[in-house]
């Protein structure tokens, strides 16, 4: 079954090279900067609206089903932060006072919505990148979010298992559990965390399917 995975971390952490392992999946890059593994991908133009980035994603999926013959097992959202950034910015230049908030809010809605009701819906597992800032406050990692969705906790608080990914001198670690870090798992025999090197994102999508299939198992 499906699977919702959010994999955040800081700048440069590595997140996208993650990717890298992954088979039967679409990469939807909105980061700034062209895509660099063999993976298919589609490189994301300006756009101004949920939407119109939703109908491009679609546009593609199809587009990877005539050209594989089969639909893609995986998306990938890189990265979350990039495209509610976009949506404010198109947001500001839309409308002005409070109208601005409560569009964006509505944007931001529609497209979890769509990841949620249409992706997932659809059987296909979603690994969200999203970046992450160092709150001093608090003195956790903070998601790089907009809007009321933010303020709920973002995508840490609509998925079961998140990934973050430090650099810690100068090696990248890939936390599963923590409570300074926004990572956690519901699967058992997951380590709290591993080297970057010796972790394999394709392996980890199926092992959380594995357990996901179980527990529908047991859905009245």
């Amino acid at each position: 079954m499906s699977v919702k995975l959010l994999i955040s971390g800081e700048s440069n952490s590595g997140k996208t090279s993650l990717t890298k392992d992954l088979k039967d999946t679409l990469v939807i890059s909105y980061d700034g900067k062209k895509y660099p593994f063999p993976v298919p991908h589609v490189l994301v133009p300006p756009f101004d609206s949920t939407v119109q980035l939703t109908t491009l994603i679609n546009e593609k999926i199809v587009a990877y089903k005539e050209k594989f013959k089969v639909y893609p097992k995986t998306i990938v959202i890189d990265t979350a932060s990039k495209i509610f950034d976009t949506l404010l910015d198109s947001c500001n230049n839309k409308h002005t006072g409070f109208k601005v908030y409560s569009e964006l809010n509505r944007e931001i809605h529609e497209f979890t919505e769509y990841v949620q009701n249409t992706l997932i819906a659809s059987d296909m597992n979603v690994i969200i990148i999203s970046h992450a800032i160092w709150n001093q406050d608090t003195t956790k990692f903070d998601l790089v979010g907009k809007g009321d969705f933010a303020k709920r906790g973002g995508f840490l608080a609509e998925t079961d298992e998140a990934i973050f990914v430090e650099t810690k001198a100068s090696k990248r670690i890939a936390h599963f559990k923590s409570t300074k870090f926004p990572a956690r798992t519901l699967t058992d025999g997951i380590p709290d965390s591993m080297p970057v090197d010796d972790f394999n994102l394709q392996e980890h999508l199926d092992l959380l399917s594995a357990k996901q299939s179980t527990a529908d198992e047991f859905s009245m």
